[in-house]
């Protein structure tokens, strides 16, 4: 808990230690930025850059997420990016599967953080506490560096949603709302980074244990759900998550495995789960 100013900024000390206790080799740190995922994708271009290698901002004024979202941040907010070796090939299931990843490396520290937080995994690339988006993930890489991925994390961390645009606060949390009190950024940040060391670490070495937990945490599980994926329109009941990374979805035509798209939960609920 803290009410200082680590709860909406980094200072060198905080710098420092992230180099010394995590697996991060190099961090650049900006007061504001557009967007860590953005400057990520350029750095990652140098062959010389100690891996793994930070990109941290105090304010993002224009975080992307897939596709043409955007992310909403507010001092306060955790957003980074980390430049890492490419854990997998470029093919769907993989992106997949980085993104369930680190979800569960987030899911790990918050648990951490505050126990008995009601969390759970939004395919494919969220994390919801009490069933409000407080995490997005973004996973990519550059044409000029196909050999590096770049993952990029915004969490809702000091930035009450009080704050946010109407349509945000409806369906969004920081855990300062869910708890009541601020956090020091350093401290969640080193908790994040030594999850993901530890997580990644799992994926590269197959471990089928991700799996199992991706699937267990899947919050859409046993809902009626819609996935837009361009042309393709798929309608069904969610059960869960399989060990590509797929959404499961049995149809009336039988099951569907989902590797892309948007998804929606149908019914009273919809509003709530709109990724």
């Amino acid at each position: 808990m803290t009410h200082g100013a680590g709860a909406f900024s980094f200072g060198e000390r905080d710098l420092e230690q992230i180099r010394r206790t995590t697996f991060v080799q190099t961090v650049e740190h900006h007061r504001e930025i557009e967007s860590t995922n953005t400057r990520a994708t350029r750095w990652a271009e140098d062959p010389a850059l100690a891996l793994p290698a930070l990109v941290l901002s105090d304010v993002q004024t224009g975080g992307r997420g897939r596709g043409t979202n955007r992310w909403w941040s507010a001092p306060g907010a955790l957003t980074f990016s980390l430049i890492l070796p490419r854990i997998n090939s470029s093919d769907e299931p993989s992106w997949l599967r980085i993104s369930l990843t680190a979800g569960l490396a987030v899911y790990d520290a918050l648990q951490q953080l505050r126990p008995g937080l009601q969390i759970g995994l939004k395919w494919p690339n969220d994390v919801f506490v009490q069933r409000r988006k407080i995490c997005g993930i973004l996973a990519e890489t550059s044409p000029r560096a196909p050999a590096r991925l770049v993952l990029g994390i915004g969490l809702n961390v000091n930035n009450s949603l009080a704050a946010a645009p109407p349509a945000v606060a409806a369906t969004a949390i920081s855990l300062v709302d869910a708890v009541g009190y601020r956090f020091d950024l350093s401290v969640v940040l080193t908790h994040v980074l030594r999850q993901l060391a530890e997580q990644l670490a799992a994926l590269a070495r197959a471990d089928t244990a991700l799996a199992s937990r991706w699937q267990e945490l899947c919050m859409l599980t046993g809902h009626r759900v819609q996935v837009d994926a361009g042309q393709r329109v798929t309608v069904g009941l969610c059960q869960g998550i399989d060990e590509s990374g797929a959404l499961l979805v049995d149809t009336p035509a039988g099951r569907e495995l989902c590797r892309s798209g948007v998804v929606t939960t149908r019914g009273q609920e919809e509003s709530a789960h709109r990724a």
